[in-house]
């Protein structure tokens, strides 16, 4: 049976991989194309300079960690941890926090989006072409963003509860800011960690839309440490064939 987690981890794994490179065609793939056309290189460009996604560059406030060396029963409040009047430990800190990381958000409750994980599945093997369409217009109840970083340290320390009050989304217009109603850690088949999804109501407790139709810009923010994921999408851009595609 086909797993969409399974499916997004390809995506995010092609998606890191060409992230440096530059695609040079001017037609976008998610503009009229349809979606049974998309090769690879549609897939990739879907998933590095589509509207829905966005990345950026923040300072590494942590100690990296291995997902092993922490232990499940007592998971770390925060923080780098280091031990007392350790200077080796307190120089790796210091050498740690001038490393730069980049963070990877994508808007992974778009039918752009799930058309592409679908499609790139099939691509692969793992999905049947017939089965395209029912999974990326699967209604989705909340909005979904996906965060990876290569680093997931600060994730392996606290668990999904911890993040609830961490992030929000804001909107430009309506100054709305909103936080999510869960935090699910997207695991492999081996229990590590690959992903962080984050889900967020599409109405108020009054009932009216989080995301107005007139909105034209939606942040995202997540503090990791001492450090924050922020990034911007343009809401005006993230228009399918069926018009605002969230």
């Amino acid at each position: 049976m086909f797993k969409s987690n399974s499916v997004r981890w390809v995506v995010v794994i092609l998606a890191i991989s060409v992230c440096g490179s530059v695609l040079l065609a001017d037609n976008k793939p998610w503009e009229g194309k349809p979606f049974q056309e998309w090769d690879a290189k549609d897939v990739q460009r879907i998933m590095t300079e589509s509207p829905w996604v966005q990345t950026t560059t923040i300072e590494r406030s942590w100690l990296s960690v291995a997902e092993k060396d922490v232990p499940p029963e007592q998971p770390i409040a925060g923080g780098v941890r280091t031990m007392p009047n350790n200077p080796a430990a307190a120089n790796r800190e210091s050498e740690e926090s001038e490393r730069q990381l980049k963070a990877y958000v994508y808007w992974d409750s778009s039918h752009v989006m799930r058309a592409a994980s679908a499609r790139n599945a099939v691509l692969h093997g793992m999905m049947k072409d017939s089965d395209v369409e029912q999974y990326a217009s699967a209604p989705q109840a909340e909005y979904q963003l996906v965060l990876y970083m290569a680093d997931m340290t600060p994730f392996l320390r606290n668990d999904e509860k911890f993040f609830e009050d961490k992030a929000y989304i804001e909107t430009k217009r309506g100054k709305l800011k909103v936080l999510p109603s869960h935090v699910k850690y997207d695991r492999d088949d081996n229990g590590r960690l690959k992903d962080v999804i984050f889900f967020f109501p599409k109405r108020t407790t009054s009932g009216e839309p989080t995301i107005a139709a007139s909105e034209t810009e939606v942040t995202f923010n997540c503090k990791l440490d001492r450090s924050r994921v922020n990034v911007n999408f343009d809401v005006r851009k993230m228009v399918g064939t069926s018009g605002l595609d969230l």
